[in-house]
């Protein structure tokens, strides 16, 4: 098993995809309701894994960039959601997302955050995201 957090999980894909319990659609509910998501809204989903909570937002309509450092993982949400047109699969860290600037509505992670160094990550996904969004 590798020590760093970016090729821990290399050897536990099967695992992941057959075990990892997925996420209810009530967490988009509220992302709805308590946030004002949209399907036309484009979502940066960091440390997207193989894809479990990226599948509920490319259900919902969005276009999403799911951002994931392990090259195994991402490659497997690669392929299990490669029925949506709308997700692009990007190499990279909560810190470093390669994203433009401006570029996203929304910034998600469902279980990656204890994993980010947060100061870093707080100012990418603040350079990543489209204030003008916000302001409306």
């Amino acid at each position: 098993m590798s020590p760093a957090p970016t090729g821990r999980f290399s050897d536990r894909v099967a695992d992941y995809v057959r075990f990892r319990p997925g996420y209810p659609q009530q967490v988009v509910e509220l992302l709805r309701a308590e946030c004002g998501l949209r399907p036309e809204h484009v979502v940066a989903d960091i440390a997207s894994g193989t894809g479990a909570f990226t599948r509920l937002l490319l259900e919902n309509g969005n276009t999403v960039f799911a951002v994931e450092p392990n090259d195994a993982m991402r490659k497997a949400g690669n392929q299990l959601l490669q029925s949506f047109d709308n997700m692009t699969a990007v190499a990279g860290t909560a810190e470093e997302t390669t994203l433009p600037s401006a570029s996203v509505d929304f910034v998600t992670s469902a279980q990656a955050a204890h994993w980010f160094d947060l100061y870093r990550a707080r100012a990418e996904f603040v350079r990543i995201l489209n204030r003008a969004v916000g302001a409306s």
